[in-house]
């Protein structure tokens, strides 16, 4: 990733870059109660880590404050090293454009078709013109998500399972190095839940570092990874298998 060099400040540990460091983070909205409350989460290049918890306990606003999306009400968020909070508006571009992030709200261009949709995350990500290799790149991805066939058809007209499957490939194409992913399979069969799995895994692999909320227990039992149990707005870490 290029980052402006007078900025590189990458946190070290163990001799191993820190892609997620966050530090003391508290969220509330208009003065209520804490969504997040003194989060401390460290998460290291090429790690895989489930976000776990019921609804409401902040797994969706702690992923928001990774993809930039939103700001800690207290407390430092780290991506790459830097902290969110102080980056020139330069850097936080680069740093979203090597950021592969699902949310709930799938937010496809509805007018747009399948292709366009996933290929507009390549021209965001800094390239301009999509090239045959770059078609290839796209149409493999969504074949890959169970879409084959599908790149013509309009956004709009997608059942939500489908619409999902292609916020996916949209973030996975680009080739990131952080993937975000905010209940993934939320629409999804258990074929295609398992293939959506095999993709994030695969591009874990492949050296992304990823954070995959989910409510669903199956996929953490048959897929282990880290995870972090999200509780009364705190983190509480699980080395190999949470417990529900």
């Amino acid at each position: 990733m290029f980052l402006p060099p007078q900025e590189k400040c990458y946190l070290l540990q163990w001799g191993r870059r820190l892609v997620i460091a966050l530090s003391g983070v508290s969220k509330w909205y208009q003065r209520g109660q804490p969504v997040l409350s003194q989060v401390q989460l460290n998460l290291e290049q090429g790690g895989f880590l489930y976000v776990v918890g019921g609804t409401g306990t902040g797994k969706t606003t702690l992923l928001r404050l990774l993809a930039t999306e939103d700001s800690a009400s207290q407390g430092e968020v780290k991506v790459f090293g830097y902290d969110l909070a102080r980056v020139s508006p330069s850097t936080l571009r680069a740093i979203r454009r090597v950021v592969g992030y699902v949310p709930q709200n799938v937010r496809l261009i509805p007018d747009f078709t399948v292709f366009e949709n996933v290929a507009l995350a390549l021209k965001l990500a800094g390239q301009p013109f999509i090239s045959a290799e770059l078609r290839a790149r796209v149409i493999g991805t969504l074949e890959r998500l169970g879409l084959q066939g599908r790149h013509e058809a309009l956004a709009g007209r997608l059942s939500g399972g489908e619409a999902q499957r292609v916020a996916i490939a949209r973030a996975l194409v680009r080739r990131p190095e952080l993937i975000l992913a905010d209940e993934p399979t939320g629409a999804q069969d258990r074929t295609n839940t398992w293939s959506l799995m095999d993709a994030l895994v695969r591009a874990n692999r492949d050296g992304a570092t990823a954070v995959v909320a989910t409510h669903d227990p199956e996929i953490v039992r048959r897929v282990r990874k880290r995870c972090a149990l999200l509780k009364a707005g705190r983190v509480f870490m699980e080395e190999s298998l949470c417990t529900f």
